[in-house]
């Protein structure tokens, strides 16, 4: 269990959006010392730990396109002049799951029954909380979400990286955290467009760092569980929708996000 950042009061003296990226720098704090990431750089993290977590990275950002687009939904007023460039933003997204895939391979490892597979609860939670978060509470907290999983890998991804490359995983299996260490500094660009277009006031800004709080500790969570299933192995299941809706390879065309975005 993760210990909670204390004080989250917010500082009279900053904007709401300064107030969000404060919060960050306290949010990662707690995140890089949860039993995860003390693990990832304890010596005792092994290859089956990595695939592991890939094969929960695949699950959770398979559905983070579709919530993307799902949040702008509720855009009114002003706001909505930020849809096109969010559904850009969530088309851009499209593929990265397989990416996971693509480095478990490299692990020599086949993906085919990850594509059948529930998730572990923990990273079933990671994916229920944004969804919640839109549905039923205020949408604008959403980019607490995309704020985390942006800004984390691109300011604390190389360490991360290292401390991979010292447990044996090689440079060609690191294709998803990579990716996300240096794409994502435009979308960093992008989370600024964010802030200082949609987050309105204050209360704008708990949301968001209330849900980039949480979602900091869920993500730790899903880490950690993953890598205590490892030689702890439980089946929770086929994805029966999943796997109903599956055709066979051989019958899909992919189409290329630039073809899309063109």
């Amino acid at each position: 269990m993760l210990q909670s950042p204390s004080a989250p009061a917010t500082n009279p003296a900053l904007s709401p959006t300064d107030s969000i990226h404060a919060a960050f720098t306290d949010v990662m704090k707690v995140f890089n010392a949860s039993p995860a990431i003390r693990f990832l750089q304890s010596g005792e993290f092994r290859l089956d730990h990595y695939k592991s977590v890939l094969r929960e990275i695949y699950h959770y950002t398979k559905e983070d396109p579709q919530l993307q687009a799902l949040a702008a939904v509720y855009f009114r007023g002003s706001d909505r002049h930020s849809v096109k460039l969010f559904l850009r933003h969530a088309i851009a997204e499209v593929g990265h799951d397989l990416m996971a895939l693509e480095d478990l391979k490299v692990m020599g490892e086949s993906p085919d029954q990850v594509f059948t597979q529930n998730p572990l609860p923990a990273t079933t939670a990671l994916t229920a909380f944004p969804f919640y978060w839109v549905n039923f509470q205020n949408p604008i907290g959403y980019l607490g979400y995309l704020f985390f999983l942006e800004h984390m890998p691109t300011q604390h991804g190389a360490i991360y990286a290292t401390a991979l490359m010292q447990a044996g995983v090689p440079e060609a299996a690191m294709g998803f955290l990579q990716e996300h260490m240096h794409v994502d500094v435009g979308h960093n660009k992008l989370m600024q467009q964010y802030l200082d277009r949609l987050v309105h006031d204050q209360r704008d800004a708990d949301a968001v760092i209330y849900s980039m709080r949480v979602t900091a500790e869920l993500y730790a969570n899903m880490l950690w569980s993953a890598i205590q299933r490892v030689g702890q192995p439980v089946d929770f299941g086929t994805a029966w929708t999943e796997m109903a809706r599956l055709r066979p390879a051989e019958q899909i065309t992919p189409v290329l996000v630039e073809e899309v975005v063109s």
